[in-house]
């Protein structure tokens, strides 16, 4: 689990998301170690790993089949707090995407997104950054997500975005829950994918939003941009060490050595800043390969030698060794999984 934090503001919509579960809140946010006198605040932080606590044990304990189909239809751009008006205050469509891109990490660092053109199409791909995280691999999740996107652009867009198809890792649910998957999205629906997505008409990028407000826009940018510093600082050196990490992934010498030279330490500092910290270099580094290893393991073609090589293994047996101790099965189990 990374030592990735998510500002305290994101909480009360996580409280209107336990409270739909028609479960004890209270009990929810104890079992994460949430204090409620955190709930809504820029400047206090909450872990991945309280996160997963709060949302695994709301979405597998409800009593809702839909549930993730319901909480995701009901959303709006004002949900996202600072990055729901950051997007809706851009100027089009394509730029309040724009803002998704640059800002997730605000509400969800956990996940990665891809716009890719399809023809006449523009997908909006979805992924999990982190393997480790028992929500992101629940259906619920999946139909909270993509019911999201569709949601959120609609409110963006004012009401009407047409969708032309939507995509869902899980399998397809029974008959009287597809027709209200139907309802909602109005499109043919994928089941089975390797991703979470929707295609919509490429030419709605260029739609101009009706909240637009370029002036509005900048201060929110300058607002968000110092909240992304503080989570950084809050990240502590792990933070800043597996960000290192990445950027170094897949070139040579990805050492300690390497990575404290970055960080402008000494090996022997940069290693007791993380034992105070409660971690040790060899684990954030096999962290950012298993990540990684899940991303690229997901995509079609997947060279799994060149795979291991990047990661900085000497062979793929090693790599495979490793690989289903990170994961607990082996690298081509999974990309069969999700293949």
């Amino acid at each position: 689990m990374t030592t990735t934090l998510l500002p305290a503001s994101i909480l009360p919509g996580l409280l209107e998301v336990s409270l739909r579960s028609r479960l004890d809140v209270q009990s929810l946010f104890e079992r994460a170690g949430i204090d409620a006198d955190i709930v809504g605040r820029n400047d206090r932080f909450i872990s991945l790993l309280q996160l997963d606590e709060l949302l695994y044990s709301a979405f597998t304990e409800s009593d809702d089949p839909l549930f993730g189909l319901h909480v995701g239809a009901d959303n709006h751009y004002g949900n996202l707090d600072l990055l729901g008006n950051l997007m809706a205050t851009a100027d089009t469509l394509e730029q309040g995407l724009a803002m998704l891109f640059r800002y997730k990490d605000l509400v969800v660092p956990y996940l990665a997104f891809t716009l890719e053109t399809l023809g006449n199409d523009v997908m909006l791909a979805v992924a999990s950054k982190d393997p480790s995280l028992r929500f992101t691999a629940t259906r619920t999740h999946n139909e909270v997500v993509v019911a999201t996107m569709v949601a959120i652009g609609r409110s963006l867009l004012g009401g009407n975005m047409p969708v032309s198809a939507a995509w869902f890792l899980h399998g397809e649910p029974v008959a009287d829950q597809v027709a209200v998957y139907q309802q909602f999205f109005r499109c043919p629906l994928h089941f089975t994918q390797q991703y979470n997505a929707i295609t919509i008409p490429a030419s709605l990028l260029a739609e101009p939003l009706p909240r637009a407000y370029p002036k509005y826009n900048e201060r929110l940018r300058q607002s968000a941009d110092q909240v992304l510093s503080g989570l950084s600082r809050a990240a502590g050196v792990s933070g800043q060490v597996i960000k290192q990490l990445e950027i170094m992934l897949g070139g040579q010498g990805v050492t300690m050595e390497a990575v404290a030279d970055a960080l402008a330490m000494t090996p022997r500092t940069l290693q007791r800043r993380l034992q105070e910290e409660g971690t040790r270099f060899a684990q954030l580094r096999d962290q950012v390969r298993h990540q990684h290893a899940c991303q690229a393991l997901r995509e079609p073609g997947c060279d799994m030698q060149a795979l291991a090589l990047e990661l900085g293994f000497s062979d793929t047996a090693n790599f495979y060794h490793a690989f289903k101790r990170w994961q607990g099965c082996a690298p081509g189990q999974y990309r069969r999984q999700f293949g």
